[in-house]
């Protein structure tokens, strides 16, 4: 157990490993005075950033400490277990402790009563409210990236309404990573919670969600947000919250934080988050066109039969690196595109929006086609149809209350073996994540299953080639008006 302060614990780690101030200050970015600040007790790195500052300092002395051969030694000098598999994380844990040790110390020293830092909220009412209250100003004071790990199951907690708490925040300077539980027996019984779990996603597009089976996060009931507050909850039956306590001493929060925390535990991810999927040899994207069998729900605007001028446009629109996947991109389409069977859907509110706006959002690239290039599309559309009759596309009208003006922002593509969600880059306001990977083959096909489902919905309607050409022919005078208004306000 930790009994030395912060800066005594640094002093030592220094001295033994003859770590000079400059390049140790080098190594955390910042000034050498502030280094002697932490390491004489004068000041403490600031809380929010002290994880970090701690891990790289981690990863130094490690380098130090084994290219002077002194492992055997260290293991001697400091109380560390030898039972690790990475010296640098230790170490990095080892300050941890020590600056929790400082905080808890320093309160006492100043005779503070820790009870203010714990409160017991009752009620049904009081403690959905003061959830909310705590949620909102928590997250939306964050002043860096955050993350708020929930060790409950997602499903229990949107029939207590507790994702709605979250209604009010926006984040446009950084990002909000939740980590929550999700019960694939809940969802395959009952489908309603699955397009819960889709409209979820689909409206908090700028939070990056990750979820693992609810099995590894069970009975702790636990929501913290990481460095912030730490509430533990109670629900009645029906799922309701009753009572919750809460606790914003700031070592006790990183402590409880650390023994629950879900990375670098084992415990796998159902559903990943990750910024880009990539389209060098042998990656996901890659790997996911390697089959003749597709299943897209396209909410980002038509992104498949592009013509070729279009392709040519967008790689002079983007990076060097951007151009490049977007050949293979091209390419891989083509082959796909001419020889597989994919059923696409588009909800009918997205596909008036493309037709309006031209938007896609194809790869990592964000491009808007012209009016022209709108028409030339509508007709490679029909020739690729027609080229390969196992190309087959429906419509998804709004459903009653729906704002036909609005349309979904989550678009899911499917190979019957894997699959991904992709948000419309136009709608995200931070640097959050665009994609959700869906890790788990069951949890694949459970959503697999659920958008299948929608073709037997009486709002669905599917069109062959020469339906779509007769469509197409009827409204051309309207859909070419619409163009060139869009076309003459730009």
């Amino acid at each position: 157990m930790i009994s030395e302060g912060y800066a005594l614990t640094l002093k030592k780690l220094i001295t033994f490993t003859q770590a000079k101030f400059i390049s140790l200050a080098d190594v955390v970015g910042y000034d050498v005075s502030y280094v002697n600040k932490w390491s004489n007790g004068t000041k403490l790195p600031s809380s929010r950033y002290v994880e970090r500052i701690n891990d790289e300092m981690g990863q130094y002395f490690a380098e130090l400490i084994t290219l002077q051969k002194k492992e055997d030694r260290f293991l001697k000098t400091f109380p560390l277990s030898s039972e690790f598999d990475d010296l640098g994380f230790a170490i990095s844990q080892y300050l941890c402790a020590a600056y929790r040790f400082t905080l808890s110390h320093n309160r006492s020293a100043k005779g503070k009563d820790s009870r203010a830092d714990i409160q017991v909220i009752t009620g049904h009412h009081d403690t959905a409210d003061f959830l909310a209250d705590l949620l909102q100003k928590g997250v939306q004071n964050l002043t860096s990236d955050g993350e708020l790990l929930i060790l409950g199951e997602f499903c229990t907690l949107a029939d207590t309404g507790f994702w709605n708490y979250l209604e009010p925040i926006t984040l446009t300077g950084h990002k909000l990573t939740i980590r929550v539980g999700l019960n694939l027996d809940t969802l395959e019984q009952h489908p309603a919670y699955v397009s819960l779990l889709y409209k979820i996603l689909d409206h908090y597009l700028d939070f990056d969600f990750v979820f693992y089976d609810s099995q590894d996060v069970a009975n702790a009931n636990l929501i913290i947000l990481k460095g912030v507050f730490v509430v533990q909850y109670a629900l009645s039956v029906p799922a309701r919250f009753y009572m919750c306590t809460y606790i914003c001493d700031e070592s006790q929060v990183w402590d409880i934080y650390e023994k629950f925390s879900l990375t670098n535990t084992g415990k796998k991810e159902i559903i990943s988050s990750v910024s880009a999927l990539g389209m060098d040899e042998m990656d996901y994207r890659t790997a996911f066109y390697a089959t003749t069998h597709f299943f897209f729900y396209l909410t980002n605007g038509f992104e498949f039969l592009l013509p070729h001028e279009v392709f040519d446009n967008i790689i002079k629109q983007g990076s060097a690196e951007q151009a490049f996947a977007i050949q293979r991109l091209c390419v891989t389409w083509e082959e796909v595109l001419n020889a597989s069977e994919i059923h696409f859907i588009m909800p009918t509110t997205s596909l008036i929006r493309y037709a309006e706006t031209g938007y896609i959002y194809l790869t990592d690239v964000e491009y808007t086609l012209s009016a022209e290039e709108r028409k030339s599309h509508i007709r490679s559309i029909m020739n690729g149809m027609k080229q390969n009759p196992l190309l087959k596309t429906g419509v998804l009208l709004p459903s009653l209350g729906e704002d036909i003006y609005m349309g979904q922002n989550l678009a899911f593509y499917s190979n019957y073996s894997t699959g991904f969600l992709k948000k419309n880059k136009k709608y995200v306001h931070n640097d959050a994540n665009s994609f959700y990977v869906l890790i788990s083959a069951r949890l694949h096909s459970i959503i697999l299953n659920f958008f299948q489902g929608l073709q037997q919905s009486p709002l669905y309607q599917e069109y062959t080639q020469e339906q779509l050409e007769q469509k197409y022919e009827l409204y051309k005078p309207l859909i070419e008006r619409t163009l060139q208004l869009k076309k003459n306000t730009h």
